[in-house]
């Protein structure tokens, strides 16, 4: 009996000291999901949420999975990625602002107004200026300059994100249930949903048009319900996200664009190690690059959908069809030519090799 006492002691004191040692392992970090066996080592792998609000089959959803699989690719599972599209983290622009500043995510697109808003960065108003673009490769060269990534600076200082690249999702078109829209005041006394700007909703009162403010997530059933006569988004979103079936025009007046800027929590990237760092921007880069293309090719494409197959009535502008728009516009030029900071918006236009005075002629 007493020898059996004695194994039984010993065994429990060889158990307890076994547990003890397993408890020693590495300490893993508020980023980090666990330790994973590489070489010989144990090496982090830190979560990464993505959060937007496109539906699934969209040019930007669609991008947002090529980087998830470049990720966790590039880092062999290092960094685990999670997507929440579809309207499933937030159900708006200001929302998954909020939520990549509070690190719930750690990546979204958003407008050039929703970071403005985020550490009042005047001079992405920019951006929203009507006919200052002709091309996407005039946006994009005024959003890789130098000035851009000056700008931008601010966010990570007062903001806590860091931002990459940004994409264009198309020219911001007039969607209504009347038309066909030939001059700026067909749309007199029609509501027509805007982002929270005023310079969006300074060209929408400049077209004659009512501006109303809704929330993206909420703009089917504004529009389906008579809440609103019409909507101001990206043409390709007016298939991906189905408002083909509540307009029954749409007017293409190349007036501005819809941009996503990626941002990304910046705690959260000053988490990763080097070697990490490393791969994840050259990701980013690589999914801008992508996205871009997506973004350009889709637009094409959607147009002819929605003409063909949705039975929308679309309306392209030639240079003569758009002067009206742009003799509309130029009080609102005057008022707003400094609103973005004196001198900013002369800055842009040596950028381009553009006179302020050829154009809205």
């Amino acid at each position: 009996m007493k020898r059996n006492k004695k194994f039984f002691v010993s065994l429990c004191a060889i158990m307890v000291l076994a547990f003890g040692l397993t408890g020693c392992g590495g300490d893993n970090k508020g980023t980090s999901t666990g330790t994973q066996e590489s070489t010989g080592t144990k090496e982090e792998s830190f979560k990464f949420s993505i959060a937007h609000l496109q539906s699934a089959g969209s040019a930007g959803a669609d991008a947002f999975t090529y980087l998830e699989k470049i990720l966790e690719e590039k880092s062999e599972g290092r960094i685990d990625v999670t997507i929440f599209g579809d309207k499933s983290m937030a159900g708006g622009d200001t929302e998954l602002g909020e939520i990549v500043r509070q690190n719930t995510v750690q990546c979204v697109a958003v407008p050039t107004h929703t970071l403005a808003a985020m550490a009042n960065i005047s001079q992405y108003k920019v951006f929203e200026f009507p006919y200052l673009f002709k091309s996407w490769e005039e946006i994009y060269k005024v959003l890789d300059s130098d000035l851009a990534a000056e700008w931008s600076k601010t966010l990570e200082e007062e903001a806590g994100v860091v931002v990459y690249d940004g994409l264009v999702k198309g020219w911001l078109s007039i969607g209504t249930k009347n038309g066909p829209i030939n001059i700026p005041t067909d749309l007199k006394g029609m509501k027509i949903r805007t982002m929270s700007t005023d310079m969006q909703m300074g060209l929408i009162e400049s077209f004659s048009g009512s501006p109303t403010v809704v929330a993206y997530g909420e703009l089917y059933t504004a529009a389906q319900q008579g809440t609103v006569d019409g909507m101001m988004t990206a043409t390709s979103l007016y298939q991906t996200d189905r408002f083909c079936e509540v307009i029954d025009h749409l007017a293409i007046v190349r007036a501005t664009a819809h941009f996503h800027i990626p941002v990304v929590n910046k705690e959260w990237l000053d988490s990763l190690p080097d070697d990490l760092r490393v791969i994840f921007d050259e990701c980013m880069d690589e999914y801008v690059a992508y996205a871009r293309d997506l973004e350009q090719k889709s637009d094409s494409e959607v147009i002819n959908t929605l003409q063909t197959v949705e039975g929308v009535e679309v309306k392209e502008y030639t240079e003569e069809e758009l002067a009206p728009f742009k003799e509309a516009v130029k009080q609102m030029w005057e008022k707003n030519y400094n609103a973005p900071g004196e001198g900013v918006i002369d800055e842009v236009l040596a950028l381009l090799g553009k006179d302020k005075a050829t154009i809205l002629d």
